[in-house]
């Protein structure tokens, strides 16, 4: 079973790299990922000559209370993606009607398979950043994805892994 480790280190000045629990507790468990068009929509823009958008990069959060993963609204709009559905969700500030769209997840740097959504939400996360990595927070991981994956989250020892 392949696994993806990711560990949280801080190294002091003249030390070794140690074990950095903080780091792990403000960024959370977060994977670089790409965003791109799913694989029919792009099949079809090259299909009719079209130019297929550019995957767009950031992180994504594993967010064992989502049971749905979730994409950043401006993301899918700057792809060109078109709305599927709409769905009803359970939100911190009470139920809230969301679109759901088509997309591919890939993981730049890691082991992690590419990941096709035939549906998954579309989120404001404007304006979220992962400081520790300095960049945007563009996706959320739900346990729609995770059913696929074993994760482990080791606080004390500042990693989290995904086996698949």
């Amino acid at each position: 079973m392949p696994v993806h480790n990711h560990f949280y280190t801080a190294q002091p000045p003249g030390g070794q790299p140690q074990p950095f629990p903080q780091g792990l507790q403000l960024a959370g468990p977060c994977l670089p990922v790409q965003v791109e068009v799913p694989p029919a929509l792009a099949a079809q823009l090259q299909q009719t000559g079209q130019a297929v958008p550019a995957p767009l990069a950031g992180f994504a959060l594993i967010d064992t209370g989502a049971s749905l993963s979730a994409v950043d609204g401006t993301v899918i709009q700057q792809l060109g993606v078109q709305p599927i559905g709409m769905v009803l969700v359970g939100t911190a500030g009470g139920p809230q009607q969301q679109a759901t769209y088509p997309a591919r997840f890939t993981f730049p740097g890691t082991t992690l398979p590419a990941i096709d959504f035939s549906s998954l939400l579309g989120a404001n996360l404007a304006g979220q950043m992962v400081a520790i990595h300095q960049g945007p927070l563009i996706a959320l991981l739900g346990r729609d994805l995770l059913q696929r994956f074993v994760l482990v989250y080791n606080g004390p020892g500042a990693t989290f892994s995904l086996s698949f």
